[in-house]
């Protein structure tokens, strides 16, 4: 993808919009991006929470954008303690997602936007965030994408290193059978059973050598296991060979978003049958 301004996002940059607005724990501030006035518009809004809301290149600056210019609209904010957002800077922990920061900003959204339907996009904590949401919001959320992300109490001395992910994920599965599991946090379980229980769909993207890719497969064996097949074909796998867990893959990721939100476009099924052919990557079911 060409990741510069071109005349259809340089036009939604021009009508972007600066919002500040209530968060838990003090004002929490954003851009919202408005879908192209000559477009088809999309009926949903994507949330891109971060840390900060510009990311790592700009790259959610640009896939707002392009989103916005295809009638999508788009709001990317900083959570609480970052950007400009109020809030103390803290580390980011995985037994404390910021999902009422994402809460907020869809009511804010809401109320005074006028949107009715939100789609998240998450890498990172920041996904853990957006799924986060979910306990409060779930009938509002279309779907989330949800990239790379914690999913397992913190072991101490850290988990394994990327290089030993697959012999890592071998004996996270033998002890999952022992019935001896690391820990899925609530912070994880909750929100995870509340999508599950929804109407939306996600996509938890991973990539098969990553460390993190090793504490998913618990998750994949103790919650994903526990579908129904409803909620198994909405709540998609998809894994891709070598690291995604890098600044160099990140582009990839957004890309791989922009593709996956298209879907929910009215248009989309048309679009899709069109399509270029998608780079080969690996699935699981």
């Amino acid at each position: 993808m060409n990741w510069r301004e071109t005349p259809a996002t340089l036009s939604r940059a021009r009508a972007e919009q600066p919002l500040v607005f209530n968060g838990p724990k003090g004002a929490l501030h954003g851009i919202f991006t408005p879908p192209a006035p000559d477009a088809s518009l999309a009926r949903a809004c994507v949330v891109f929470p971060g840390r900060p809301r510009s990311g790592l290149r700009r790259l959610p600056v640009l896939a707002a954008r392009i989103l916005a210019a295809e009638g999508f609209a788009a709001l990317r904010f900083d959570l609480r303690g970052r950007g400009e957002s109020a809030g103390e800077v803290a580390l980011p922990s995985r037994k404390e997602p910021l999902g009422e920061d994402v809460v907020a900003a869809i009511r804010h959204l809401r109320e005074a936007h006028g949107q009715k339907q939100f789609l998240l996009v998450g890498y990172c904590f920041d996904a853990l965030s957006a799924l986060d949401s979910f306990k409060d919001e779930a009938g509002a959320i279309s779907g989330v994408f949800f990239a790379t992300a914690a999913v397992l109490e913190e072991k101490p001395g850290g988990w394994p290193t990327d290089s030993f992910a697959r012999s890592a994920a071998s004996r996270l599965r033998s002890i999952v059978r022992r019935a001896r599991a690391p820990k899925i946090p609530d912070s994880f379980e909750i929100p995870f059973r509340a999508l599950a229980c929804s109407h939306a769909r996600a996509l938890f993207l991973y990539g098969e050598q990553d460390r993190l890719r090793a504490e998913f497969r618990v998750a994949e064996e103790v919650l994903f296991s526990q579908l129904d097949s409803e909620a198994r074909g909405r709540l998609e796998i998809e894994i891709w060979p070598g690291r995604i867990h890098t600044i160099e893959a990140l582009p990839a990721v957004i890309e791989r978003a922009i593709s996956w939100l298209r879907e929910f476009h009215p248009a989309g099924s048309e679009r899709r049958a069109r399509h270029e052919p998608r780079r080969a990557i690996s699935q699981e079911s």
